[in-house]
């Protein structure tokens, strides 16, 4: 079995060249530390807040990636509905595995900015807070149904679904505090605003970069790690084993 399986690792679960996987963990070592490195000791911080305003450096990007990560998670989803290919199943199941970690990141610095500037960890009348809270727990229940699900092809289906769901939950709290009026604290949008300095500016788009390239890395070992999980399931079969 394992001369067999771990042929068809090899064969199948690459997805880049070795010389762009190693780029690509170096790149995610160089740029992530150093884009912490550089919140904590360049950039000025606003007067109000203090030094927990440079959790700013890292809550936001790591909030972007958590919206979008369901986004390009329903575009797998819909690939599979369509096709019917497991892979588009694996590709979804990586990509919101992936959000939700990060996810879990906005929470845990969310409340720490929050603080320090509003006096309160968690703002209950925060039209972007409770929408994000959604978010994650739409995560879980999408997680939770794969988990319950044995039938391995109405778990890809429900999954399918479940996943657009959340997708959509993604795109409510991305427009929480651009399409309704906010009671909250939350600030609006950093987009299109000239209102950062350029040290903090530059900063911050370093961090996006940064963070968005260690979702991509994050991205390639998850759905290696469902990929091998799936062709181990296939070698148990063509074994015999369950």
């Amino acid at each position: 079995m394992n001369i067999g399986f771990w042929t068809l690792v090899t064969k199948k679960i690459s997805i880049f060249p070795l010389a762009v996987d190693l780029s690509l963990w170096a790149l995610v070592a160089f740029l992530v530390p150093l884009a912490i490195i550089a919140s904590l000791v360049y950039p000025n911080v606003i007067l109000e807040q203090g030094l927990s305003h440079r959790i700013f450096y890292f809550h936001v990007p790591v909030a972007w990636v958590a919206l979008y990560g369901p986004i390009l998670a329903s575009f797998f989803s819909i690939g599979y509905l369509i096709s019917k290919k497991s892979i588009w199943d694996n590709l979804a199941f990586s990509s919101n595995q992936i959000s939700f970690l990060f996810a879990l990141g906005v929470l845990f610095s969310g409340p720490i900015w929050a603080y320090s500037a509003w006096g309160v960890p968690w703002d209950r009348t925060d039209a972007r807070l409770q929408s994000f809270f959604i978010l994650c727990l739409s995560l879980i229940s999408y997680f939770v149904f794969r988990f319950l699900i044995l039938d391995p092809k109405k778990k890809c289906i429900l999954s399918a679904y479940l996943s657009l769901l959340c997708a959509i939950s993604s795109i409510l709290t991305w427009g929480a505090i651009r399409w309704i009026e906010n009671p909250g604290n939350h600030p609006g949008s950093v987009l299109g605003k000239g209102g950062m300095d350029g040290d903090m500016r530059s900063t911050f788009w370093f961090s996006v970069v940064a963070f968005h390239f260690l979702f991509l890395l994050l991205f390639v070992l998850t759905y290696r790690t469902q990929k091998i999980l799936s062709l181990r399931e296939i070698v148990r079969e063509e074994r015999g084993d369950f």
